[in-house]
């Protein structure tokens, strides 16, 4: 007996390809160019160190590959460096900057003066008193002096002043300032004069004030009130760092995008200093309890890598102003944040996540494109629904109440790297429009709610994926042969029948056509048209719209009328994972041994070769390769809709009628022409149609429902 096994594996590929499917920790392909190559058009490309990082081999040449700009991460902050009045340790900062000469990578210089890191003696004295304005100013200077005279040659700019601002304003009138000991000393005058030593230092160098929470509106004030007030006191500021200690949950990319075009009102050169996407909203020393305990769902990585494409999009929009774009270590395994809080582009073992391609592989027509406003409601919505919507362009928009919910995903937008992540409105329902418009036709879709999975409710259920999941339709240029129109209308039952093999009631999904009860004498020919795995008897006539398109051919006059039965092909008993051991027999014996004679016995049917057919699509293309094959005495003409090929040796003796081969043409175009070709020159009656810009999905298998119907029965 012939099996599945040749087909089903090219089928297991290509559906694993098009699952959701995450990488794994398996080593990859290193990329042949960077983040630095990608954007030496908008900003360089920077990353945070520690000295593992710059002596192992593969880290190095991961660094040199991707980054064109270098901050230490600890190496050169205030305690580091000089841990007591006038003891200096300058090992791991040395190791870093001669790593930047050795190997031409510019370095960012951080942090000068912080309330954090920084050696108590500073602002201190030993019993712990504040020391005065001018003993702190005068500690300030040399510690300045020293660092930023010895790193000169290789530093290109300094964060000056770390963290100055407060998180939030108590009271009204309160300080914009942090509380902290140089404050309580010497007032905002500590922020002015370490740029001024700087400063003097290096004239040269460029000079930020940078501080976190960036993005929020209160405190985008307030730094930038800040920073204003110095430099029209004529304090040396150049830029703002912006630290990006971001979430996947915000903040949103309006809020970024508000705060740099307040920023770049007072400062020319703004760095996003220390970027990273941590999923969850913790802050401050609570980070330090909650560095995330399992292992991240695929849904949180899909909020992260949204989060990430938002931003960046923000960036390039900016890149006359935004000069350096910094993440804050090489990869999870390095983070400060936790390998389980999944922060940045490279995993624990060094591989570039999904996210990392998406910010790479950006496509900047994307980032200037205008929607247009002429959304209407999907034509498969459910009734009165008036979300989701579809436009001219193909894009999809939809709107999803969930008040309580912290994410809304649709998984449909992204073309394989996620989804749709909404967002929250004003009026508390989630919003958001596919990134790029859909290829036309149908699509399947479901929501992911803080990691649930639910069907949209503003549409009908649609059989796929093996569970009823929502469906949207982006209207096609040719769409008219499915068109609903006035024309006369066969009809589509319900039938079930006993399977003795099965040992229990099964169902078929019947289309008659018009003509079928008007003249009791006629007797027509039937094809078996199978779903593909994951669906079941109603996919062909609800999202193939099967019933439609035979309607209007045949008041077209494009065919005769013939019956088309639709029965569930005992696919999806085949899982993800064991596809390739999938037995075709079980179905074989319910669909020739009991459901042809059940058709025959009680429908008015040419019950011959000459006048049976069977086709499927995808998974139940392999099943129509392997029983026909097996059963060549039953049907006259084959059908296979991006369910492989056929080879001449495979018909020979098999007495076949006509051969239809389609699929898209993002699948495999030239398998299919090449064996048509192949069957014509052996004296085959063989047909190949390749569906113009569509894939594994069910616009192809519509169109090449159309064109292999005129073929069947015409001999």
């Amino acid at each position: 007996m012939r099996t599945l096994k040749t087909t089903l594996c090219a089928l297991a590929a290509l559906m694993s390809v098009a699952a959701f499917a995450q990488p794994g920790a398996r080593t990859q392909e290193p990329p042949k160019d960077g983040l630095k190559d990608a954007y030496k058009d908008y900003f360089s490309v920077g990353v945070a160190v520690n000295i593992n990082n710059v002596t192992d081999p593969d880290q190095i040449a991961l660094i040199k590959r991707e980054f064109n700009s270098i901050t230490a991460e600890n190496a050169m902050k205030p305690q580091p460096t000089e841990p007591q009045k006038g003891v200096y340790n300058w090992e791991d900062a040395d190791k870093i900057a001669n790593f930047c000469r050795e190997n031409g990578i510019k370095l960012r210089g951080h942090c000068l003066i912080w309330h954090s890191q920084i050696g108590p003696w500073m602002y201190q004295d030993e019993e712990g008193n504040l020391l005065s304005k001018e003993e702190l100013f005068a500690n300030m200077k040399s510690h300045i002096d020293t660092i930023v005279t010895r790193y000169k040659d290789i530093v290109y700019c300094w964060d000056v002043v770390n963290e100055a601002m407060a998180d939030e304003q108590r009271f009204p009138g309160a300080s914009p300032y942090r509380n902290s000991p140089l404050y309580q000393i010497a007032g905002d005058e500590f922020i002015a004069k370490a740029f001024e030593y700087a400063h003097e230092a290096d004239p040269d160098a460029l000079l930020f004030y940078n501080d976190y929470n960036d993005a929020d509106p209160a405190k985008s004030k307030r730094i930038y009130d800040m920073v204003k007030k110095m430099k029209d006191a004529g304090v040396p500021i150049d830029g703002i760092g912006m630290q990006g200690h971001y979430n996947v949950y915000g903040p949103s990319a309006e809020d970024i995008d508000n705060a740099i075009n307040l920023y770049k009102q007072v400062v020319d050169h703004i760095h996003v200093t220390e970027l990273d996407v941590r999923v969850n909203e913790d802050m401050g020393g609570q980070l330090r309890f909650n560095r995330g305990a399992d292992e991240i769902a695929n849904w949180q990585k899909m909020l992260q890598e949204d989060q990430y494409d938002r931003i960046f999009r923000v960036f390039r929009k900016h890149s006359d102003v935004v000069d350096c774009v910094t993440f804050w270590n090489v990869s999870d395994h390095d983070s400060w944040l936790g390998v389980n809080n999944y922060p940045l582009l490279f995993d624990d073992n060094y591989q570039p996540k999904r996210a990392y391609n998406i910010v790479k592989n950006f496509d900047p027509a994307r980032d200037n494109a205008v929607i247009k406003e002429d959304f209407v409601p999907s034509s498969f919505n459910a009734p009165g629904q008036e979300y989701p919507m579809v436009n001219s362009q193909g894009y999809a928009r939809f709107r999803i109440d969930a008040p309580q919910a912290k994410s809304v995903i649709v998984t449909l937008g992204l073309g394989g790297q996620g989804g749709t992540v909404l967002r929250k409105g004003a009026d508390g329902y989630w919003w958001g429009t596919t990134a790029v418009p859909m290829d036309e036709g149908f699509h399947y879709y479901h929501l992911i709610v803080d990691g649930g999975v639910m069907n949209d409710p503003g549409t009908g259920f649609f059989f796929g994926s093996c569970r009823w999941e929502s469906g949207i339709e982006i209207p096609a240029h040719d769409q008219d042969f499915y068109a609903t129109k006035n024309v006369p209308h066969g009809k589509i039952e319900d039938v079930l029948f006993w399977s003795e093999s099965t040992q229990q009631v099964r169902r078929a999904m019947v289309y008659t056509p018009p003509t079928y009860y008007k003249d009791k004498n006629k007797k027509y020919p039937v094809l078996y048209l199978q779903h593909g795995w994951g669906e079941n008897e109603t996919s062909w006539s609800v999202q193939g719209k099967a019933g439609l398109i035979m309607d209007n051919m045949i008041a077209e006059g494009r065919i005769e009328p013939f019956i088309v039965v639709m029965t569930y092909g005992m696919t999806n008993e085949a899982r993800m994972g064991s596809i390739r051991q999938f037995n075709v027999s079980d179905f074989e014996t319910v669909l020739v041994d009991e459901l042809v004679p059940y058709i025959d016995a009680n429908y008015r049917t040419k019950a011959k070769k000459e006048f049976r057919a069977m086709a499927g699509l995808s998974m139940g293309g392999m099943e129509t390769h392997s029983i026909t094959l097996n059963r060549p005495e039953v049907f006259g003409y084959y059908g296979l809709l991006s369910g492989g090929t056929y080879t001449p040796e495979e018909l020979e003796g098999s007495g076949v009628l006509g051969v239809f081969i389609g699929c898209g043409s993002k699948e495999n175009p030239e398998g299919v022409t090449s064996a048509v070709e192949k069957l014509k020159a052996a004296g085959y009656n063989a047909m190949s149609y390749v569906s113009e810009g569509t894939a594994h999905e069910f616009l192809t298998w519509r169109r090449c429902l159309y064109q292999m119907a005129p073929m069947l029965f015409s001999k």
